[in-house]
């Protein structure tokens, strides 16, 4: 929510303070708008890392991947900045507000986003239709949590740790390995 503020926006008032203030990301929460902060290094060098993987292995496929400017609705109570998706809908290449079907979202978790990815954001893709795979990638230690969904209201969980370790997207054919998301990423440490 917007700091000091308790007002309960529309989505028509949510989508004209987009407009108006473009250099800022505010996500959409049941009425409320909550701003968001930028990354450290660590989080954007392992959400480039993905991006690059997911890229080189979509390059001949109709999917596209998206970066953290691209917003997510879920719903019209739900519209969340992914750090990463990628969306095989040709209905999103032309989207000009938001992704309406992303199959796979991906979340670097830090200290401050932690407790919001892990908790509302994963129950809210998960209960998306559309998403396939949600990553969720720890900032500041060698661990990623792969959910897959093998039907509409059952996932699969897995936990990756070791470098050597590969993480298979099969809504999209692409794996990747921790080793190569955290590829030059000099980890952040808990304070």
């Amino acid at each position: 929510m917007i700091e000091g503020s308790e007002h309960h926006y529309t989505l028509e008032e949510f989508w004209r303070l987009v407009e108006t203030f473009p250099e800022h990301k505010y996500e959409y929460v049941n009425g409320y708008v909550r701003m968001m902060t930028g990354g450290t290094p660590a989080h954007s060098q392992i959400a480039v890392n993905i991006s690059t993987v997911l890229n080189m292995g979509l390059d001949e496929s109709e999917c596209n991947v998206y970066g953290s400017d691209a917003m997510v609705q879920l719903n019209n109570d739900r519209i969340y900045y992914p750090d990463v998706s990628v969306s095989c809908d040709p209905r999103d290449w032309t989207e000009k507000k938001a992704l309406q079907s992303p199959g796979v979202v991906v979340e670097v978790l830090s200290p401050s986003t932690e407790r919001i990815d892990k908790n509302e954001k994963l129950a809210a893709y998960q209960s998306y239709p559309t998403i396939q795979d949600i990553l969720l990638v720890d900032s500041r230690c060698h661990y990623v949590e792969h959910y897959h969904r093998i039907a509409e209201r059952e996932w699969n969980v897995k936990y990756y740790k070791n470098d050597e370790d590969v993480v298979y997207l099969e809504c999209i054919d692409v794996s990747l390995s921790v080793g190569r998301i955290y590829r030059k990423v000099y980890l952040e440490l808990e304070d």
